[in-house]
C-alpha cells in the first residue's frame, strides 16, 4: 500500500436508509488515495447488498468477513482497526455525509506535524444537520486536548478523526477488556493525549446527521434540557463510571509507561475508585485530582457526584 494511503474504517449495522450517501461522499474525496474497509455487525436490511453493491463498482472499497456476529460499534471499530495495516486511519460512521476536501484537509494538517516520530491524532468540527441533510450549526464552541479535561470528557468525535500508524501500535488489542470501553474514539484520544499530540481544524468536515438512531448525537444546548439534567444525573453518572473504568484499563495497560506526574495520578487514583469508593476516598481523590473541563460549573457538579453519590462508583 502507497504510504500515503489512508485507510477508512466503517462498521456498520441496519444502515441501509443512509449508507448510499455516505459512500458517495467518500468517493467523492478531492484526496483519491484512500481505502475503504468495511465490517457489517449483523444487518438484517440491505446494508449488506448496499456495500457490496460499491465495492464491485470502485475496488477502494472492501468487505471484512469474519464470525463474530454482532459484537457492538465498539468492539467491531477494535476490530477493523487491529486488521488492518495503514500509515494513516480514519473512522467512519454509515450515516454522515463527507464534505469533500474532508481528507484532504485532514491529511495537510497531521503533516504539518511531527507524524513521522510519535502518535499523531488530528480531529475537525462537525456541521449538524437533519436527515435531509439540512442545517448549519457547528457542534464544537470550545476545544480541549489535554489529558485531564479529556479523562472527564471526550471531544474528539471518531467521525472527525484522522491518525497514524505510531498511535495505532500503543493500542494493546489483546489486553483490552472491551466491556470497559465506552467508546472507540474517546480511548484513542485519551491514549494519544499521553504519548503523543492531538491538534485541532476548527472547520467543519463532515455533515453530522442528528436522527433517532443515533447511537452517540449531539448535546443541545436548550437551556430547559440542561436545567433538567441537572436533576437528572443518570447521563453524568455514566460518563463518570466510564472514566473510572478507562482508568482500569489504562493503569493495566500503561501504568508502568506513564512518565507524567500528573497524568499518573489522576490514572492511578481513579482506578482504585472502583474498588474503594467511599464519601471519604473520594473525597480526598479529587482534592487532590479534581475533576476538569472547560466549564467551572461541570468540575463543581461531577465533584459533588463523586462525593455524595460515591455508592455508583464502587464498580467491583
Amino acid at each position: 500500500m502507497n504510504e500515503n494511503t489512508v485507510a477508512i474504517l466503517m462498521s456498520t449495522y441496519n444502515g441501509a436508509r443512509y449508507l448510499k450517501d455516505q459512500l458517495q461522499s467518500i468517493i467523492n474525496q478531492s484526496y483519491s488515495n484512500w481505502h475503504l474497509y468495511i465490517r457489517d455487525d449483523g444487518s438484517s436490511d440491505e446494508t449488506v447488498e448496499i456495500i457490496k453493491s460499491y465495492a464491485k463498482k470502485d475496488s477502494r472499497i472492501s468487505i471484512l468477513h469474519d464470525t463474530l456476529g454482532n459484537i457492538g460499534s465498539v468492539r467491531s471499530f477494535f476490530y477493523l482497526l487491529e486488521q488492518v495495516d495503514s500509515n494513516f486511519y480514519m473512522f467512519s460512521d454509515q450515516d454522515d455525509y463527507w464534505k469533500q476536501s474532508k481528507i484532504q484537509k485532514s491529511i495537510l494538517l497531521l503533516k504539518q506535524h511531527n507524524h513521522k516520530r510519535k502518535p499523531i491524532c488530528v480531529y475537525t468540527n462537525l456541521q449538524i444537520v437533519d436527515d435531509n441533510l439540512k442545517g448549519n450549526e457547528l457542534l464544537l464552541t470550545k476545544t480541549w486536548q489535554d489529558f485531564p479535561k479529556l479523562f472527564f470528557t471526550n471531544n474528539l468525535y471518531g467521525c472527525t478523526m484522522l491518525f497514524n500508524n505510531f498511535l495505532k501500535e500503543k493500542i494493546k488489542f489483546d489486553q483490552l477488556n472491551y466491556d470497559n470501553i465506552y467508546v472507540h474514539d474517546w480511548w484513542l484520544a485519551l491514549v494519544c493525549a499521553i504519548f503523543g499530540e492531538i491538534h485541532y481544524l476548527d472547520e467543519p468536515t463532515i455533515l453530522y446527521r442528528q436522527h433517532y438512531g443515533n447511537q452517540i448525537g449531539a448535546t443541545s444546548k436548550n437551556i430547559s434540557v440542561l436545567i433538567k439534567r441537572l436533576f437528572n444525573k443518570s447521563k453524568d453518572e455514566k460518563l463518570l463510571q466510564s472514566t473510572i473504568l478507562f482508568a482500569e484499563e489504562l493503569e493495566k495497560s500503561y501504568g508502568k509507561e506513564l512518565k507524567n506526574i500528573n497524568i499518573q495520578g489522576y490514572v492511578k487514583n481513579y482506578a482504585m475508585i472502583s474498588s474503594k469508593s467511599s464519601f471519604f476516598n473520594n473525597l480526598k481523590v479529587i482534592l487532590k485530582f479534581p475533576p476538569r473541563s472547560v466549564h467551572l460549573s461541570k468540575e463543581l457538579f461531577y465533584m459533588y457526584i463523586l462525593v455524595f453519590y460515591s455508592r455508583l462508583f464502587f464498580l467491583k
